[in-house]
């Protein structure tokens, strides 16, 4: 039988320790879609590479790394594309994306877009606002139209989707992470006898909504004894935050990878994420899989996997965050079964074995429906 052969171009290097989401999708996507048997080739343009073409070896694949677009990174391309027998692209409102789908289209192979919740409409009217919408208006839309398949992380996704194109095929796979990163978790004291230690971790930038639950945080310090804690790399609206609110007890730690960033998770009695606009994070899958009870907003795209009584869930505004914080302490005899319930949720869901698996299938209908297109088979 002949091996499945995939392509993923992607913006950087697939370096899971790194915040950028997209580098740990396919750190953990192409690993276990290598795992399945298939071939996989990932290209990467990053800011700043060894050589141009520098390999880079990661848990069973490559990648191949450019610091600009140039004739060596078309003429790889081009070998790329030809080789492969789907083109996987990666995020919205990106030329280099656009560029790479023509070329496919030239050499008449199929390509696929994972959206990563791009077109989520709080991020169109974040910076930049007129030229987004000349972008996808001119280029975009016809982009996502033209691909074989759009494959959306959650189903509330898909809205977003069709309210802007009206692509040919669409499938919702979630995200995951690396179970041998999480292979257990041990049953937690989940008492705290001075303080509620509350976190969150990922980018400090205004889409995650931290400034509601900084806000939330100052308003319940006057009944509960509270700590938040925020992890992620240091930027300008990171700092802003701790300086607004000097008088409540807030810390920025920096990024958190790797050994430090599973202790930050379980020194936590709960961890929030007040996400505006967000598909399930892998940050909360990895909460849940470490049995830290986890808080999430509605709006991070949670909502179809709340009948699992596996998290809590809010509003994104300081009224939703502040309420939910007093919920979760109530309900504290829960937290328990929720956490059990968390980590089934990961096992069979959120992790990448199973989204691999289901990508795998989804790459093979793909490429079965071009040679049944190719051969006259196809209605």
């Amino acid at each position: 039988m002949r091996l499945l052969k995939v392509l993923h171009f992607i913006l950087g290097k697939a370096n899971k320790n790194r915040a950028n989401g997209v580098n740990q999708v396919i750190a953990g996507l192409a690993k276990y879609t290598a795992r399945l048997g298939a071939e996989v080739r990932v290209v990467g343009k990053a800011e700043s590479v060894a050589y141009e073409g520098e390999i880079i070896q990661r848990d069973g694949f490559e990648v191949e790394a450019y610091s600009y677009w140039g004739k060596p990174l078309r003429a790889a391309l081009e070998e790329h594309i030809d080789w492969a027998d789907v083109v996987h692209l990666h995020g919205t409102y990106s030329l280099w994306n656009l560029l790479v789908g023509r070329m496919c289209g030239k050499a008449v192979k199929s390509y696929i877009v994972t959206l990563h919740d791009g077109l989520a409409p709080e991020r169109a009217k974040s910076r930049g606002k007129i030229r987004k919408y000349i972008f996808h208006t001119v280029a975009q839309k016809r982009h996502l139209n033209n691909a074989a398949a759009v494959h959306v992380l959650t189903e509330e996704e898909a809205t977003d989707l069709f309210a802007a194109a009206i692509p040919r095929r669409v499938f919702c796979i979630p995200n995951g992470i690396d179970q041998e990163d999480y292979p257990a978790y041990n049953p937690r004291d989940l008492s705290f006898s001075k303080s509620l230690i509350i976190g969150c971790l990922g980018r400090l930038s205004a889409e995650k909504n931290l400034d509601s639950l900084c806000q939330a945080v100052e308003n319940l310090s006057s009944d509960i004894d509270i700590r938040l804690i925020l992890a992620g790399p240091e930027t300008k609206y990171g700092k802003k935050l701790v300086s607004r609110y000097s008088n409540s007890n807030i810390e920025l730690v920096g990024p958190k990878f790797g050994k430090e960033k599973e202790d930050f998770i379980n020194s936590l009695d709960l961890f929030i994420h007040p996400s505006l606009c967000e598909v399930f994070s892998i940050a909360g899958m990895e909460v849940l899989a470490s049995g830290t009870p986890l808080l999430i907003t509605r709006t991070s795209k949670a909502s179809y996997f709340y009948n699992r009584n596996a998290f809590f869930m809010c509003e994104p505004t300081v009224f939703g965050l502040e309420s939910a914080i007093k919920r979760a302490l109530d309900k504290k005899d829960d937290w328990p079964q929720m956490i059990v319930n968390g980590r089934r949720l990961v096992e069979d869901t959120f992790n990448w074995k199973i989204a691999a698996g289901n990508m795998h299938a989804a790459y093979n209908q793909i490429v079965e429906r071009k040679y049944e297109a190719r051969s006259g088979r196809l209605d």
